[in-house]
């Protein structure tokens, strides 16, 4: 590829349900590289679903890079909460969350923690406690595998663990490890933040990826977020980090990403040239 999504290395996060749907995600991949994606953050619902091995393997043949594992539908799938009440469901997630690190340390990528947080809650101080108790008894597993986790930050209609960036900071303040991060995500902070550009200049230090999502939670481009200003936002802050598409899908995954992928180009292209028209599709 001579191209990329400019100026940022941009994965997309994708599910694989079964094995049956492998001829689907090497057909995702393969568009994935002819756009200028840079990796994938995949969604496994079984860890046995695809070995390692056959995932390394499938990736390098369209140059893609596992830049993270997403756990949600792992979680959601085998009804794990690091913030449960019940001591043995938390020990449950625990364990859980391990098996993911181990697969993300032979992947060589990092991990997303979103749903492992757990659901809503009536008394959010005590699940808070609770979730950091968890992810205390994880910190020396996830030292000693020397895996990068990022817990993200989702709104309160999902959760009431870490609904801001704010929460999110204090919470990776108190675990102090350099591989626990935040992972913003512009669908929720569009909910919980009164500014998005305030909020990713004000926690700077504390994430090194970001999921972009629009406002409607479809693909970047098929909704109303002002993603021009949240990546001059991203460049006047010297950011040299990574993000990852993410979103429900509107018509079709292929169709969605095309529209998805020429939007950002266009967005990326108007960094440079101002006057370029972002609301005008550049079908690649």
């Amino acid at each position: 590829m001579d191209y990329y999504l400019s100026p940022y290395k941009t994965s997309f996060q994708c599910v694989l349900e079964n094995r049956k749907q492998l001829p689907q995600l090497e057909q995702l991949f393969s568009l994935l590289y002819q756009r200028g994606f840079h990796g994938v953050e995949l969604n496994l619902p079984d860890l046995d679903i695809i070995k390692p091995e056959e995932l390394k393997m499938l990736l390098s043949q369209y140059h893609l890079n596992m830049n993270y594992l997403a756990t949600g539908v792992y979680a959601k799938t085998h009804q794990l909460s690091l913030s449960s009440d019940i001591p043995e469901e938390r020990e449950q997630a625990i364990q859980g969350c391990k098996q993911n690190i181990n697969y993300a340390a032979t992947m060589e990528c990092g991990i997303i923690l979103g749903f492992f947080k757990g659901g809503i809650s009536q008394n959010k101080p005590f699940s808070e406690q609770l979730f950091l108790d968890s992810m205390q008894k994880l910190k020396p597993y996830i030292e000693e595998k020397n895996v990068s986790v990022l817990i993200e930050a989702t709104n309160r209609k999902e959760t009431s663990i870490i609904n801001t960036l704010a929460e999110g900071a204090c919470v990776v303040d108190l675990l102090n490890s350099p591989l626990i991060r935040l992972l913003p995500d512009t669908y929720h902070m569009n909910i919980e933040e009164y500014s998005i550009t305030d909020s990713l200049e004000r926690y700077k230090d504390y994430y090194s990826h970001l999921h972009i999502s629009d406002d409607n939670r479809a693909f970047p481009g098929l909704g109303h977020m002002d993603f021009p200003s949240i990546y001059r936002t991203l460049t006047g802050l010297g950011y040299i980090g990574t993000l990852s598409v993410e979103g429900n899908i509107q018509n079709t995954l292929l169709g969605d990403l095309k529209d998805c992928s020429s939007y950002l180009h266009t967005v990326n292209r108007s960094l440079y040239n101002p006057a370029s028209d972002v609301n005008s599709f550049d079908i690649l």
